[in-house]
């Protein structure tokens, strides 16, 4: 009887055994419930910048470490802010090499936020940032929490600060945004020759002190305009002369560049104030002269216009430029056959008016009347204009003055008009060798003083009259004609095509008095 309940209680004993280790088998197999201490981690530890992303601390996960890609060495501030528990965070910049860069030095005065401000990366590359509690695996508080990397300040070389934007155009403005992320921005400028400009940038909103800058095709930096802190919110280069055509850049940035703090919305402006004489703006005539009429056009970026003036002789000419709106201070240059200056009218005390007096022309030809302003291309007044090139006289060899103003016959009275144009008249006359004859000239309106000439058919002077005391008259008395056949009388302005004089007269010629 013993020896039976014996084995029983050894059988149930062995049957319990195996029971257990069954049980303990099916616990092995199956998912155990999450606790707060053993909270999944974010399956991404990838960080942008300026975008937050949300981390948990606990004491299964004390740590958790981020991963930070850069294009350049930038500078930037790595916050991280406690949203949840009890946590006092700490932060840290690791190389990939798991080396201390910089570090929060735990938290902030108010427990609840690690910051690494104003921290420079030494290069490109990627970045651990290292988050974890006060204290680490001895640490006694946990949490959720934020962690956010702003960009103070991306380095020069990075993409965003050297990519260009697109053009800008003369007399464009364009609109854009200055912030660390993209603190240098490139606009690409095409000059049509060797022009004078203005570049101007302008802060419409945010913090921004705004400085503007020229580079040439090469990046080589040509020009630079600095805040002007009077209210620091302009800059301005204001007359650069580009050394030729081609494509530049305009460059829009912020004071300090990578180290400067503001940010902002802006303006920026490029305004031609010169062309380049290469420029196609400058070649093209304005038109022809037409003399003693009035011809107008307009002075800015074409800081001058050519007149073009065909001649037929050596004429003498006052040229006068006047302005008739704006600022503009004129003058007016006389080119020759070769582009050659052959002589300049500067502006005037008054300002707004330039002249060329009485100038003789060398001869028949070609020439340009250039109206332009004061200091060329560099010049900083516009306006309108109008031009006048007066013709004091025509040239003696004038196709003009050879034409005959008709016959005149032996006790006759003929009348003429003396102009700048045709400031002398040829008359015929028939006379018989040995007749005198008396030629008497008087004025009859305006100012003129006349002389008169006989001449013989091949035009050598025979004789000549002089102005009378009053200047108003010129006679010849008693002259005995040379031979027979036909004469010319020829009346004529005192200085001739230099003269001052012009007017009508009459002329008349009869036998002296018995």
């Amino acid at each position: 009887m013993h020896s039976t309940n014996r084995r029983f209680l050894t059988l149930a004993l062995v049957m319990l055994f195996v029971l257990s280790l069954s049980s303990a088998a099916f616990a092995q197999d199956a998912t155990a419930e999450a606790t707060p201490e053993t909270a999944t981690a974010p399956v991404d530890l990838n960080l942008t910048y300026s975008v937050t992303a949300n981390g948990e601390i606990s004491n299964s996960t004390v740590s958790q470490t981020w991963t930070l890609t850069t294009a350049s060495a930038d500078r930037l501030n790595v916050r991280v802010e406690r949203t949840g528990g009890n946590l006092l965070p700490d932060v840290a910049i690791l190389d990939a090499s798991d080396q201390q860069l910089a570090t929060s030095y735990g938290s902030d005065q108010t427990g609840a936020a690690a910051q690494i401000d104003n921290y420079t990366l030494p290069n490109a590359g990627t970045y651990k940032v290292l988050v974890q509690r006060v204290g680490g695996a001895t640490g006694v508080t946990q949490g959720t929490y934020t962690i956010t990397v702003t960009p103070r300040a991306t380095a020069d070389n990075n993409p965003n600060n050297t990519v260009s934007l697109g053009d800008i155009t003369a007399g464009t403005p364009v609109n854009g945004e200055l912030t660390g992320t993209q603190w240098y921005q490139r606009y690409t400028f095409t000059a049509a020759g060797e022009d004078v400009i203005r570049v101007m940038g302008k802060r419409t909103s945010g913090t921004l002190f705004p400085e503007v800058e020229i580079l040439d095709s090469n990046g080589t930096s040509l020009s630079v305009g600095y805040t002007d802190y009077t209210n620091g919110d302009i800059a301005q280069i204001n007359a650069f002369s580009l050394p030729q055509a081609g494509t530049y850049t305009i460059a829009m940035t912020r004071a300090q560049r990578f180290n400067g703090e503001t940010a902002g919305t802006y303006e920026l402006n490029v305004t031609l104030l010169g062309a380049g004489e290469s420029n196609p703006l400058l070649s093209a005539p304005k038109g022809d002269v037409t003399y003693d009429t009035a011809l107008t056009g307009d002075i800015g970026a074409q800081w001058y216009q050519d007149w073009k003036l065909t001649t037929t002789a050596g004429d003498v000419l006052t040229i006068t430029a006047v302005r008739t709106s704006g600022n503009l201070q004129p003058e007016v240059i006389l080119l020759g056959g070769s582009g050659q200056e052959v002589t300049h009218g500067y502006t005037a005390n008054t300002g707004d008016t330039a002249t060329i007096q009485r100038y003789s022309l060398s001869g028949p030809g070609n020439y340009v009347v250039r109206v332009s302003r004061a200091q060329g291309k560099t010049g900083y007044s516009n306006g309108s204009y109008s031009l006048m090139v007066t013709l004091v006289g025509s040239g003696k060899d004038s196709p003009t003055l050879k034409e005959s103003s008709g016959a005149i016959e032996n006790t006759q009275t003929q009348t003429g008009n003396i102009t700048g144009a045709k400031w002398s008249n040829t008359w015929t006359y028939q006379g018989t060798k040995g007749q005198v004859i008396n030629i008497t000239v008087a004025r009859t309106s305006d100012t003129l003083i006349p002389h008169v000439d006989i001449q013989d058919s091949n035009g050598q002077v025979l004789t000549s009259g002089y102005p009378n005391d009053s200047r108003d008259g010129a006679e010849i008395k008693n002259y005995t004609l040379p031979g027979t056949g036909e004469f010319k009388i020829v009346v004529y302005r005192d200085g001739n095509e230099t003269g001052y004089t012009t007017g009508g007269y009459s002329l008349k010629v009869e036998p002296p008095a018995q």
